[in-house]
C-alpha cells in the first residue's frame, strides 16, 4: 500500500535531505564532469590540429631552408670559379678540368649540371678559331660561345662551341649579369646537352667576368670591358632528386616559374592530390628570378601524425570516468565533487603542459646540453637534425674541457657571461666526436633556480656548422691556393707581397722576388703530355718548399712560372743583393738535381729573374714585372742564369716593343729583302747558295737579322716573312732552271713556320705554281725542331722528302746533338756552325769537334757544309779533311738575289 500524502508530509526535513540532495550533486556533478570531458575532446581536437599544421609547416620550412641551401651552394661554387678566373692570367684547360674536378660535384653537389666558361667572341675572332666548332652556323654581331665545361663528359662536350646568344631566354640573362655585374638566372631554356623534348629544359646561372677581374663602377664600362661569363646549368629534377635524403618524401613540391600559379609554368611534374586544409606557400628570390614553392601533405604525412587513441578515445574514458565520479560522489556527497573536480584540472594542466614542452623539444634540431655554474654537462639531447651525433659520451665532463684547445677560453668566456648577464650567443667551436672534428655555433642561456638556495643552471644550443666551415675553406683553398701544387696562387701573393713591401719600408729592411721559369718546360709537356708536366711542376713546388725560411712565401703563377718572396734579407740593397743572389743559387742548385718520374731520370733547368725592393716607391705589380722582365733577360742570356732587374731591361723591353711595331710595317711596306750567300764545292766550284733576309729601315738603319728574327718569331710575324723567303726561293730556282744554270737554294724555316698545320700543302702550291725543281730546294732547320714531337716531325719531313725537297740540320753541334735521331729523319746534310770553325784548325778542341762531325755524316751518308769559313787555312783544312762544301767571306758575303741572279743567268 503506498503512502498518504499525508504521510510523506510527516517525514523529517533531514530523511528528505539525505535521500535527495547526493542525487542532485552527483546529478550536476556528472553533467558537469561530462561538460568538461567535451571540452577537453574539443581542445585536443584543437591541439592535434595545431600539432598536426605546426609539423607541417616545419617541415615545409625546412624543405624550404634545403633548396635555398642548396641554390646557394651552386652560387659560392660559380663564385669560387669567378675568383680562380680573376686570380689567373689564362684560363689552361687543364688547370680547369682539375680545378673543377676538386669540387667533386657529382658526389657533393648532385643536380648541377657542370660549371662552363662562355667567352665573348667578335665575328673575326670567331673565324680564326681552328679547335672549335661554331654552333648554329651564320653571322652574327657577337658570338658567346662555351669554351671550356666541366666535367667534360660525352653529354657536357655536346655544348662546347655552342653559341648560347642563340637559344630564347639565354642573351637576356647573360646581358642582366653583365648590366649588374651580378649573378642572373635564366627561365627554363632547352640546353644543348640533351637531344629528348623532355629532357632538354633546364636553367642556367651566369656570372660576368671583367677584364682585370674588377667590376667596373658604371654600365656602359661594364659593357665594354666585358670578357665572358662563368655559367652552371641544372635541371630542376636532377636537383630534388639530388636532394632526395634531405626533402620530406610524405609532402608533394610544386614549384612554379614568377608568382602565379599558372600549371604552364609549372617547373615540376604536376601530381593528383587528395583534397586536404593543409598548404604552405613560400618564394624564393634568385638571379634576378622568383619561385614560388607550393607544399602539401601526402597521405603517408597525415598517417604519421595520426594517434592510436585519439580525443575521441579521451573523450570516451572522460566520459565513463565522469559517470564514475558522479556515482562516488553520490556516495561520498559534496567534498569529494571539489576535489575530484581539481583533479581533472590539474590533470588536464600538466598533460597540456607536457605535450606543449615535447613538441617545443622536438622542434629543435641543435645539441641541448644542460650545464653546471662550472660548465659540467649533466644532461646532452641531440636534436632532430643531430641524432646521429656521438655525444652520450660527453655527459660528465665540463664543456671548456670538451672543445679544441684553442677554443677553450673562448667557450670559457661565453659561459661566465651568459651567467652575468643572461645569455650569450655567437661563439664558434670545434668539438671531437669519435675521431671527427664537428664545428658548432654555440648560445647559451641562464635557466633560473629551481628552489630557494639553490644555483642557476645553464642552456647550451650547439648548431652543427661543419658544413658551412668546410665549404668556406674549401671556397679559401680554391680562391687562394693552386690547385696542383697547392701552393699560393697570385691573388695570395700579391696580399703577401703588399705587406711585405709596407713592412720594408717602415722596417727598413730589404726584401727580395725571385721570378722562376722553367726552361723548355712546354717542349717537354707537349712531348710528354700534360700528367708528366704535372708531375713534374709538382718535385718543382717540393724542392722549392725545401728552401723557404719561416715568414717567405712560394707562390705558382701559373704554368710553369713560380715566385720567391724573401722578406728581410739585409738592412741595405748591397747585402741584400749578395744575400739574394745566394738564394738564387740555391733555387738553380736544387731545380737542376735530376728529376725521378715514373722510374726515369730527367734533368731540368731554371732561368731565374731578381729584384730588390723598397726602391722608388713602386707597387706590387711594379715588383713583378721588374722580376718577369729580369728572368727574360736570364732566358735572353743563355737559359740557367740568373738576372738581377736593372732599369736598362725595361728600356730594352719596351725598345722590342717598338722594334715590333716596326717590323709589322716593315712586312706590309716591302721593306724587307732577300740576299743570298754563295755556297762551293773545295774547289771553288759554287754549287748553290744560302737566302737570306736582310731589312733597312729608314730610321734605324740596317738591322741585324740576329736582332729582329727573334722578335719575328714571337710575334707570328715569321709566317708571313718565312712563306715570302720561300716564294723568292722557287721563283729563283724555276728562273735558274729555265736558264740552264740550275744550282741548289737554301732556305732557313722556323719551327713555327714548319709546325703549321697547312705547311706543307702552302710550299707544294708553291712549287706547282712557279714550276720550280723541289729537288734543289734545301730546307734548313735547326735541332731545337726535333725536341718536340719527334714522330711527327719525322713524318712531315718524309712528307717533303718524297716530294722531292731535302733537309738540312743548321748550326748542328750546338743544340740537341743526338746520334738518335740523325739515324731516324730522312736528312740530306748537316751545317757546321761558324763557332767551330772559327778557330779551327789552331784550337784543338774546335779541329776535333769538327772532324768528330765529318766522320759521323760520312757513316750516315749525309753531306756536310761548313759556314762562317773567313782565311785559307780554314778552308784548306776543311778542304783536308773533306768537307763537303764550304760558305764564308772567304768566298763571299751576301749580296741582293737580283745582283747575284743576273750574274748567274749572264755567265
Amino acid at each position: 500500500m503506498s503512502p498518504s500524502p499525508a504521510s510523506a508530509a510527516e517525514l523529517p526535513p533531514a530523511a528528505a535531505g539525505r535521500w535527495g540532495r547526493p542525487g542532485w550533486t552527483a546529478a550536476m556533478l556528472t553533467a558537469v564532469l561530462l561538460c568538461l570531458t567535451l571540452a577537453y575532446w574539443y581542445a585536443e581536437t584543437q591541439a592535434e590540429r595545431s600539432r598536426r599544421q605546426q609539423a607541417f609547416t616545419q617541415a615545409v620550412d625546412r624543405i624550404a631552408f634545403s633548396i635555398k641551401g642548396r641554390i646557394d651552394t651552386y652560387q659560392m661554387v660559380l663564385r669560387g670559379v669567378k675568383g680562380y678566373y680573376d686570380g689567373s692570367e689564362q684560363i689552361d684547360p687543364h688547370e680547369f678540368h682539375a680545378y673543377v674536378d676538386a669540387l667533386n660535384l657529382q658526389d657533393a653537389l648532385p643536380g648541377l649540371q657542370g660549371i662552363a666558361y662562355i667567352r665573348r667572341f667578335t665575328p673575326e675572332q670567331a673565324q680564326a678559331l681552328t679547335d672549335l666548332r661554331i654552333q648554329p652556323g651564320g653571322e652574327r654581331a657577337q658570338y658567346l660561345l662555351i669554351t671550356h665545361i666541366e666535367p667534360n663528359d660525352d653529354i657536357n662536350r655536346r655544348a662546347l662551341g655552342y653559341d648560347v646568344s642563340t637559344v630564347p631566354g639565354a642573351l637576356e640573362a647573360l646581358e642582366r649579369a653583365r648590366d649588374t655585374g651580378e649573378l642572373a638566372l635564366t627561365a627554363p631554356i632547352p640546353l644543348r646537352q640533351y637531344t629528348a623534348a623532355s629532357e632538354r629544359l633546364g636553367m642556367v646561372m651566369y656570372l660576368p667576368l671583367y677584364q682585370g677581374g674588377v667590376l667596373p663602377g658604371s654600365v656602359p664600362e661594364r659593357r665594354a670591358r666585358i670578357v665572358g661569363w662563368v655559367s652552371a646549368p641544372f635541371r630542376m629534377q636532377e636537383l630534388l632528386q639530388g636532394m632526395r635524403p634531405q626533402l620530406d618524401r610524405d609532402i608533394d613540391l610544386a614549384i612554379y616559374e614568377g608568382d602565379t600559379l599558372d600549371p604552364a609554368r609549372r617547373l615540376t611534374p604536376p601530381a593528383s592530390l587528395p583534397d586536404t586544409d593543409l598548404q604552405e606557400t613560400r618564394w624564393m628570390e634568385l638571379g634576378g628570378r622568383r619561385w614560388t614553392l607550393v607544399m602539401r601533405p601526402l597521405p603517408g604525412f597525415e598517417e604519421r601524425l595520426q594517434d592510436s587513441s585519439g580525443p575521441g578515445m579521451a573523450a570516451l574514458l572522460g566520459a565513463v570516468l565522469s559517470l564514475l565520479v558522479g556515482g562516488l560522489a553520490w556516495v561520498l556527497a559534496t567534498a569529494r565533487e571539489r576535489a575530484v573536480a581539481l583533479a581533472l584540472r590539474m590533470t588536464d594542466t600538466l598533460r597540456r603542459t607536457r605535450d606543449d614542452l615535447q613538441g617545443t623539444l622536438n622542434a629543435i634540431p641543435d645539441l641541448l646540453f644542460e650545464l653546471g655554474p662550472d660548465g659540467r654537462i649533466h644532461h646532452c639531447r641531440p636534436g632532430s637534425a643531430a641524432q646521429s651525433l656521438p655525444v652520450a659520451g660527453l655527459v660528465g665532463r665540463r664543456l671548456q674541457d670538451a672543445v679544441a684547445e684553442g677554443d677553450a677560453a673562448a667557450c670559457r668566456a661565453a659561459l661566465e657571461e651568459a651567467a652575468r648577464s643572461g645569455h650569450a650567443s655567437g661563439q664558434a667551436l670545434r668539438l671531437e666526436l669519435a675521431g671527427q672534428a664537428h664545428w658548432f655555433d654555440l648560445s647559451v642561456a641562464r635557466k633560473a633556480a629551481g628552489a630557494p638556495g639553490q644555483e642557476a643552471q645553464l642552456i647550451a644550443l650547439a648548431r652543427d656548422i661543419t658544413e658551412r666551415k668546410q665549404a668556406e675553406a674549401r671556397t679559401h683553398q680554391l680562391v687562394y691556393f693552386d690547385t696542383l701544387t697547392g701552393l699560393p696562387n697570385r691573388r695570395m701573393l700579391l696580399d703577401r707581397l703588399a705587406h711585405a713591401l709596407a713592412w720594408a719600408r717602415s722596417a727598413h729592411e730589404v726584401g727580395a722576388l725571385l721570378f722562376i721559369d722553367l726552361d723548355n718546360f712546354k717542349q717537354i709537356n707537349d712531348a710528354r703530355g700534360h700528367r708528366f708536366g704535372d708531375m713534374l711542376l709538382n718535385q718543382v713546388a717540393q724542392r722549392l718548399g725545401g728552401l723557404l725560411r719561416p715568414g717567405d712565401t712560394l707562390a705558382r703563377l701559373g704554368g710553369d712560372e713560380f715566385v720567391l718572396l724573401l722578406n728581410d734579407i739585409a738592412p741595405d740593397m748591397e747585402n741584400a743583393g749578395r744575400g739574394a743572389l745566394l738564394s738564387g743559387e740555391r733555387v738553380r742548385a736544387a731545380l737542376e738535381e735530376p728529376y725521378s718520374i715514373e722510374a726515369h731520370a730527367y734533368s731540368s733547368t731554371a732561368s731565374i729573374g731578381i729584384t730588390l725592393f723598397p726602391k722608388h716607391g713602386e707597387g706590387v705589380e711594379d715588383l713583378l714585372r721588374e722580376a718577369d722582365t729580369a728572368m727574360y733577360r736570364a732566358k735572353d742570356l743563355g737559359r740557367n742564369r740568373i738576372c738581377f732587374y736593372e732599369e736598362a731591361m725595361q728600356a730594352d723591353v719596351q725598345e722590342r716593343l717598338a722594334l715590333e711595331q716596326d717590323l709589322k710595317k716593315a712586312v706590309g711596306a716591302g721593306e724587307l729583302a732577300a740576299y743570298i750567300q754563295p755556297q762551293v764545292r773545295p774547289d771553288g766550284t759554287v754549287e748553290g747558295g744560302e737566302l737570306l733576309m736582310r731589312w733597312s729601315h729608314a730610321v734605324r738603319g740596317p738591322v741585324p737579322p740576329a736582332r729582329f728574327i727573334p722578335v719575328a718569331e714571337s710575334s707570328g710575324l715569321i709566317l708571313r716573312m718565312g712563306d715570302w723567303m720561300l716564294q723568292q726561293a722557287c721563283e729563283t730556282l724555276a728562273r735558274l732552271q729555265t736558264a740552264g744554270r740550275l744550282v741548289s737554294i737554301s732556305v732557313n724555316v722556323s719551327q713555327r713556320q714548319f709546325r703549321q698545320e697547312d705547311f706543307v700543302e702552302r710550299l707544294r702550291a708553291m712549287l706547282e705554281l712557279t714550276g720550280a725543281p723541289p729537288d734543289h730546294l734545301i730546307l734548313e732547320v735547326t735541332e731545337s725542331l726535333l725536341i718536340d714531337d719527334l714522330d711527327n716531325t719525322i713524318a712531315r719531313m718524309t712528307e717533303l722528302v718524297r716530294m722531292g725537297l731535302r733537309f738540312s740540320i743548321d748550326d748542328f753541334g750546338t743544340g740537341y746533338s743526338s746520334l738518335a735521331y740523325l739515324k731516324r729523319l730522312p736528312l740530306y746534310e748537316l751545317k757546321i756552325d761558324r763557332s767551330f770553325v772559327q778557330d779551327a784548325p789552331d784550337d784543338p778542341n774546335d779541329t776535333a769537334i769538327v772532324q768528330s762531325i765529318l766522320s759521323v755524316a760520312r757513316h750516315l751518308k749525309l753531306r756536310v757544309v761548313a759556314e762562317g769559313v773567313e782565311t785559307q787555312a780554314q778552308a784548306d783544312f776543311l778542304t783536308a779533311s773533306h768537307c763537303d762544301g764550304l760558305q764564308g767571306y772567304l768566298f763571299g758575303r751576301p749580296e741582293p738575289l737580283g745582283a747575284w741572279l743576273q750574274r748567274q743567268l749572264a755567265s
